[in-house]
């Protein structure tokens, strides 16, 4: 039987696990590392701590001799490093709204029906178009000591074990700096017109996902515990990937990932509207786009109401919320903005409907209906024709009651994917089996389920009318979180 090593460098943490040739996890180990977040919408990671968590997590799993090891990981980050690896400058992440200023003079310049014609996706303040006109104004020295712009997660932990700078289609065509129909990074003089020129010296060689970049050299092996020269693969990011791990990889199987961020996504042969929300992503496949429409934050909501109410730990936190009747109190979900189905970095969460009656485990329950409801709304924004049935992926799917009430609010069977916490592992070894030619397409002949859950008619009805409050609120509140923004 052969063996794969796959990591997904995620946003709270790195999860390293032994696959079979099946994706079958064998054994698994998980690191978890901090994020900084400021003022203005600052949200920053230091990626030697994902080097350090991967490097753990590789040598708990004890892989030993492998057919490969493959990658994935969160997208949309600005990682600039020089020629050893070495940070210039602390990982700018996805979910960072700094650049509020920069995308509206890029928008201006480039102009915002080009941008989205080239892209495939509308450029806001989480564009990296945005985000390096920020470093040129506020710290050039980081963009001149850098000899290379990494824009996923699993490039670093690529580079650092091959030396080999690249980033798969993917994950770039989140950037807003790759035509999304030629799969190429910007021309120069676009970049110029951005005020970019001197960046381009920076970009990695582009890939598919699933590509062998290089082998696993003396130092990476080593702290990797596997032998030299084993094979690296770069997987897509983890919405391409989980994608393809979620049975998605062909067109026509809607999905959700639920995870500290989270999106709902499945294969298409057009693209989405960006206007509704949807984000158009490059499929390995050529001619094939992932249609995204992505949440900032998901269950990260519900670590943070675990943080500050003091609850022992996450299951029973939701299992007690799940039991409780549901109340009028509503949750708007917008902790560090939003992007789908509507972009404003300026949103923020909110109780809606507090009276002294209500305890902890409201709270809890408020959040949690929240999140779905925030569900329900990217779904609606990115398939016009209703679903049947939707596939939930992700660690946040490990709660039966939580799972139970996503089928509430949005009215339709849920399928529990199985192994649904090593989904986009999963997808990613997909992807390179069939870059090394062992599969013939990213289509999944079944998808495994472990659970199936359907709606109760009642409670769906009840939802449906919080739905329409949850909605309004987000519209009433949008004028006031971007007047709170600038005080």
């Amino acid at each position: 039987m052969a063996y794969w090593l796959a990591f997904d460098i995620g946003t709270t943490g790195t999860k390293a696990a032994l696959l079979d040739s099946d994706g079958r996890a064998i054994r698994s180990a998980y690191r978890d590392y901090s994020t900084h977040s400021g003022d203005g919408g600052v949200m920053e990671q230091d990626a030697r701590q994902w080097w350090v968590a991967a490097c753990e997590a590789a040598r708990e799993v004890e892989a030993g001799a492998i057919e490969g090891i493959v990658l994935t990981g969160q997208m949309q980050d600005v990682i600039l490093i020089d020629t050893q690896g070495e940070p210039t400058y602390p990982v700018i992440l996805y979910s960072d709204s700094r650049a509020v200023r920069e995308a509206g003079a890029i928008q201006a310049a480039m102009g915002v029906d080009q941008l989205i014609a080239l892209t495939g996706n509308a450029q806001e303040a989480g564009s990296l178009l945005a985000k390096l006109v920020w470093l040129q104004s506020n710290q050039p020295h980081a963009l001149e000591r850098a000899s290379h712009l990494l824009t996923g997660a699993a490039d670093y932990i690529a580079f650092k074990l091959t030396g080999v700078a690249a980033t798969d289609t993917t994950t770039a065509s989140t950037t807003g700096l790759m035509a999304l129909e030629s799969r190429a990074w910007l021309q120069p003089d676009l970049l110029k017109v951005a005020g970019l020129e001197s960046s381009g010296r920076l970009f990695p060689r582009l890939v598919a996902g699933g590509t062998r970049i290089g082998s696993a050299h003396e130092t990476g092996a080593a702290a990797f515990g596997v032998p030299a020269g084993t094979p690296v693969y770069l997987g897509p990011g983890d919405a391409g990937a989980a994608t393809l791990g979620a049975g998605g990889g062909a067109p026509g199987t809607p999905y959700a990932y639920i995870g500290t961020s989270g999106w709902v996504a499945f294969t298409g042969e057009q693209r989405s509207d960006p206007a509704s929300g949807a984000f158009n992503l490059a499929h390995p496949l050529p001619g094939q786009v992932i249609c995204v429409a992505p949440l900032l934050t998901a269950s990260g909501n519900l670590d943070w109401i675990k943080r500050v109410t003091g609850a022992e730990s996450h299951a029973g936190m939701i299992e007690a919320a799940v039991q409780a009747p549901p109340s009028n109190l509503l949750y708007l979900p917008y902790l560090n903005g939003e992007r789908s189905p509507f972009s404003d970095p300026f949103a923020r969460g909110a109780f809606i409907g507090l009276n002294s009656s209500h305890n902890q485990v409201d709270l809890t329950r408020a959040v949690l209906e929240g999140v779905a409801f925030a569900y329900r709304h990217a779904l609606d924004s990115l398939i016009s024709t209703p679903v049947s049935r939707l596939i939930l992926t992700g660690g946040g799917t490990r709660s039966a009651g939580w799972n139970q009430l996503i089928a509430d609010v949005i009215g339709v069977d849920v399928a529990i994917a199985d192994d649904a916490s090593n989904v986009g592992l999963r997808g990613a070894l997909l992807a390179a089996q069939v870059g090394r030619g062992e599969r013939s397409s990213y289509r999944l002949d079944t998808i495994p389920v472990s659970a199936s859950q359907r709606p109760t008619n009642a409670l769906y009805e009840s939802y449906t009318r919080k739905y329409g409050w949850f909605r309004e609120a987000y519209r009433s509140l949008k004028n006031l979180f971007g007047q709170m923004s600038t005080s």
